[in-house]
């Protein structure tokens, strides 16, 4: 192992261990910045009439692939590093020592800790270009579903307001019928006991051919009366 590379790799020690840092400005690619890939949407069964929406969020690895970002040589990315970060072997041990076991690798690998930080650059601007635009079309949509949200509710509101209109309309209708008819039933009934009563007088003066007619209607009339009462 050259001292050379030994101290170019312990020079970049805390550029490891914070990766988002970034590496030199000189040594960015020319296209910094990716662009987040195209859009894509997955239409669900219709509902009432509507198309549910709802936007299909990429695994990392296809935004990486979409943002143009290939394995370098040997492999060593910076998600080789975080793989060994992560191993059983040394998961356990101390910062420090970590640290050094990820310099000895690249050492003895030929690849120097630019290259891996320039790779976490780029993965990076990858990740964060596509959550911008995602958070842009999703915050869009979402604005889309509340306004629709209101004008649907705005429209509930209009509808009940005019079933609630034809309701009392038909309970006024209501009323004034059974008004109506309590009038009228009351017309009838002081029609009947006049009709009882003069029948009654003219029973008292009437031969006995026309008591024997006039009494069994006048006793319907007066037992209707008191039924309907």
């Amino acid at each position: 192992m050259g001292r050379g590379k030994r101290g170019s790799g312990e020079d970049a020690n805390e550029d490891v261990s914070a990766v988002s840092g970034g590496a030199d400005e000189r040594n960015k690619p020319a296209a910094s910045v990716v662009a987040a890939p195209a859009k894509k949407e997955r239409v669900a069964p219709a509902v009432d009439g509507d198309l549910a929406y709802r936007n299909e969020l990429l695994p990392l690895e296809e935004i990486y692939v979409a943002a143009g970002i290939v394995s370098p040589r040997r492999g060593y990315t910076i998600k080789k590093v975080m793989e060994m970060l992560r191993s059983e072997y040394l998961s356990a041990l101390s910062k420090e020592m970590r640290r050094a076991s990820v310099m000895m690798a690249l050492d003895a690998a030929g690849i120097s800790v630019d290259e891996v930080l320039r790779d976490a650059q780029v993965r990076l601007e990858a990740i964060n270009s596509y959550e911008a635009e995602q958070k842009k079309l999703c915050e869009a949509e979402w604005a889309r579903k509340a306004e629709e949200h209101a004008q649907l509710k705005e429209e509930l509101e209009q509808v009940r307001a005019r079933f609630m209109g034809r309701m009392k309309q038909t309970l006024d209708g209501i009323a004034r019928d059974r008004a109506r008819f309590g009038s009228w039933l009351t017309t009838m009934h002081e029609e009947s006991q006049s009709i009882t009563e003069a029948a009654e007088l003219c029973l008292k003066v009437a031969s006995p051919p026309a008591v024997a007619s006039v009494a069994p209607a006048a006793a319907e009339a007066k037992e209707a009366r008191i039924k309907v009462v």
